[in-house]
């Protein structure tokens, strides 16, 4: 068996990786740095995979994180396409699937997640995709060019001079979102299925959800509520999905070219079987970033870091937590025990030429204030300056989305950072013409 120590080994090459071995490399100039990826692609920028690549606007090459030749310049050693097999934390030792084994004396355990399936009849059918990888967006490209070629006519359009291609959309969150986005801009015809009362439900309120329906209403997005997928039909491949739920009276047949399923992730954390790492959905680390096992490291999709604001781990399955648990981990496997987890956790999502801004902690929230114009919840949906606060129940902020009210962000986001305490406050909070700098 080949054998190789590493000072430094990171177990997977994305945005918490490469942060890692840049915060690495910034305080330790000589220490060995082994990436291991199981993507044959070096790091890229995973948002824009449903947006921007999606839609043709990036390349590849403009995806990637770092400039090529970055990674020879830092003495950074980057193997894609492999993946760890085993881990032992008593020799502090990983086995690669090409059976070499790799000593280390720090390592971090970056390995992210896997879409959860569509486990329905007819969701091994060809045509049915999911959306986590590059490779996956290249396979959309070519359901998207082939569906706008020789795919079914748009409905009620003339079949001679129809524009072509139908694509379904299962799932309420971000990603099912901004996918039914990108799809509609490269001309399909789109219908979401949101399986809830409202897309985004899992994170905003009802009046977030209210609007973001209509908003993509009015874009030619079809959106069924409370409606979800029952089976997948089709000949040789996926041509409809025979839906139910809701207030429809029967069953929903909706024809399509093709579906992506976006109804979640699983974390990857099948390395941690036989260890002693502490996990429960995901690793446990601490604000250091650090396992309760010495010298083992966990940041990304794949830990639930200890959150001092909020005082619980937490899962921050987002590119911009992903990226600062990185830099976190890195710092401390590179001795810089002074890095710790003390940001407000955040993230956006663009849909159309709308932008979600987000803050905080929306499991905390247990209810919301609604800072609007009068009559905006019954405005068209191209009026959009808004912003929902979420409160917990001892009537601290706890989180706050904005859609628009670009200038207040700062604002909202020391809202969470102080856990402000709104009591005797609401109208103020609610009122948009008020300012919101004194109360802080």
């Amino acid at each position: 068996m080949n054998s190789l120590h590493v000072k430094y080994v990171l177990v997977g090459a994305g945005a918490a990786g490469s942060a890692a071995a840049a915060a690495i490399r910034q305080r330790d100039p000589v220490g060995s740095i082994l990436m291991i990826g199981q993507e044959s692609s070096r790091p890229y920028l995973r948002p824009a995979l449903s947006k921007e690549f999606l839609r043709r606007q990036k390349t590849r090459t403009e995806l990637a994180i770092d400039p090529i030749g970055w990674y020879d310049e830092q003495k950074i050693e980057l193997r894609t396409g492999r993946r760890v097999m085993h881990l032992d934390t008593a020799r502090h030792a990983v086995t690669l699937d090409s059976g070499e084994e790799i000593s280390f004396d720090r390592l971090l355990l970056c390995t992210g997640a896997t879409p959860r399936p569509l486990r329905i009849p007819g969701a091994d059918l060809p045509n049915v995709f999911t959306l986590r990888t590059i490779d996956d967006a290249d396979r959309l490209h070519h359901a998207i060019d082939k569906a706008k070629y020789e795919g079914r006519p748009h409905p009620g359009a003339q079949i001679r001079t129809a524009a072509r291609g139908r694509a379904v959309v299962i799932g309420s969150g971000l990603l099912a979102v901004e996918v039914a986005a990108s799809l509609k801009q490269v001309g399909l015809h789109v219908e979401l299925l949101v399986g809830r009362a409202l897309p985004w439900s899992k994170f905003a309120g009802e009046y977030t959800g209210r609007f973001l329906t209509r908003y993509l209403e009015s874009r030619g997005v079809i959106v069924h509520a409370n409606i979800g997928p029952d089976r997948c039909e089709g000949d040789g491949r996926v041509q409809r999905v025979l839906a139910s739920g809701g207030t429809a009276p029967t069953q929903l047949t909706i024809e399509c070219d093709f579906v992506v399923s976006a109804i979640g992730i699983t974390i990857n954390r099948e390395l941690l079987r036989g260890t002693p790492i502490a996990a429960e959905k995901a690793i446990l680390v601490d604000e250091h970033c650090q396992t309760n096992v010495p010298g083992i490291f966990g940041a990304g999709d794949c830990a639930a870091v200890y959150d001092p604001l909020f005082g619980k781990h937490r899962i921050l399955d987002h590119w911009t937590s992903a990226r600062y648990t990185g830099q976190v981990a890195g710092a401390n496997m590179a001795g810089d025990t002074a890095a710790r987890y003390d940001t407000v956790n955040s993230f956006t999502s663009q849909v159309f030429d709308l932008t979600l801004h987000a803050w905080g902690e929306p499991r905390l929230v247990d209810h919301r204030l609604v800072r609007a114009s009068p009559g905006n919840g019954n405005a068209p949906a191209d009026e959009r300056e808004f912003a929902e606060i979420g409160i917990a129940g001892d009537g601290r902020v706890a989180q706050v989305l904005a859609i628009g009210r670009n200038s207040e962000h700062e604002l909202y986001r020391q809202l969470v950072a102080r856990r402000f305490d709104i009591t005797g406050k609401e109208e103020i909070i609610k009122d948009p013409a008020r300012d919101l700098a004194p109360l802080l």
